[in-house]
């Protein structure tokens, strides 16, 4: 054990999470995402709702595919709400059997149809490749949205880390190409600021999970065609502009290097008059809802549900 190590009141239940710094390496990248594939691979098929394959077509000619996964109890003569889900993993790292039971949650106890999208990853992928999927993802379910039962004034986006940054940017673009008004965001302790300025993102240095040694190698990775030029535009939605965004839920962890990015927008947000739910928690890290069982997790869970019950109102109500 580092007897330098730092001490934070951080809760038992995700006191033992391991203190470990991602350097992003292409071949350990590889192992983690085969893992995670062969363990989704048989998640996947015991969801308790209908999960349906899609290709989207990019403009080089490859394809993308997303997955709708849709309630049973979905009346199929009503369009349903729809949420368009990112999943976090720091831009490299795909998803993992949390976000797809999550994910289930959502669509189940909401009544919405998620469309979650397995975007591109960096290294190989850099911004802005895994950002394009995910707004064409958006775009292909406005497109398709009566053959997909899904009523196009009641979409919203979310993701967790770098999947929220990946919402947020794709709220910011959506907005300023006037593709459709989404009924909200939902940002669960999300990648916002590639500074990584703020007094968590240098501090933390030694949290479990995820420090800010980590958050500076993901941006490099990330950014790494853009080391030498300014940041680009919904790379860091952070950065803003923050006019004209959706409702919004905002999700922080209190020892999470990301936690005053998530703080700072935010303030951003209701200086510009946006309804924001704000989720602070406390005695967590980045992460800390991977102990679902933990009554914290529960509760941000709850937390999340009612937000989207709350988006999905029809406006007549």
């Amino acid at each position: 054990m580092n007897m330098t190590k730092k001490k934070y009141n951080i809760h038992p239940d995700f006191a033992k999470f391991p203190v470990v710094t991602l350097t992003f390496n292409v071949l350990l990248l590889w192992f983690i995402n085969t893992a995670l594939k062969m363990q989704c691979f048989f998640v996947r098929r015991s969801l308790k709702l209908a999960v349906d394959p899609h290709l989207i077509t990019r403009v080089d000619g490859s394809h993308l595919k997303v997955f709708t996964l849709t309630p049973h109890r979905v009346a199929t003569s009503v369009p349903a709400p729809a949420l368009v889900y990112y999943h976090g993993g720091g831009f490299g790292i795909t998803y993992s059997s949390l976000h797809l039971k999550s994910c289930e949650r959502y669509a189940n106890e909401t009544g919405c149809v998620v469309i979650f999208v397995p975007y591109r990853l960096a290294p190989k992928h850099p911004f802005p490749g895994g950002f394009d999927d995910c707004y064409d993802s958006l775009e292909w379910v406005i497109t398709n949205a009566d053959s997909l039962g899904i009523d196009a004034s009641r979409i919203a986006v979310g993701g967790d880390s770098a999947g929220g940054a990946l919402a947020a940017g794709v709220a910011q673009k959506t907005r300023d190409e006037k593709l459709v008004t989404l009924c909200a965001q939902m940002l669960i302790y999300p990648v916002l600021d590639d500074t990584c300025s703020t007094p968590s993102a240098t501090e933390f240095v030694d949290v479990p999970v995820w420090n800010a040694r980590s958050n500076r190698h993901m941006w490099d990775m990330y950014l790494s065609r853009y080391r030498d030029a300014d940041t680009p535009a919904y790379a860091a939605p952070g950065h803003g502009p923050f006019h004209q965004l959706p409702m919004t839920y905002v999700e922080t962890a209190e020892f999470d290097p990301l936690r005053d990015e998530g703080l700072n927008y935010i303030s951003a947000l209701q200086q510009q008059s946006i309804e924001v739910t704000v989720n602070e928690t406390k005695q967590t890290v980045h992460g800390y809802d991977g102990m679902a069982k933990s009554v914290i997790s529960k509760r941000s869970m709850l937390a999340r549900i009612d937000f989207l019950n709350q988006a999905f109102k029809p406006s007549d109500d």
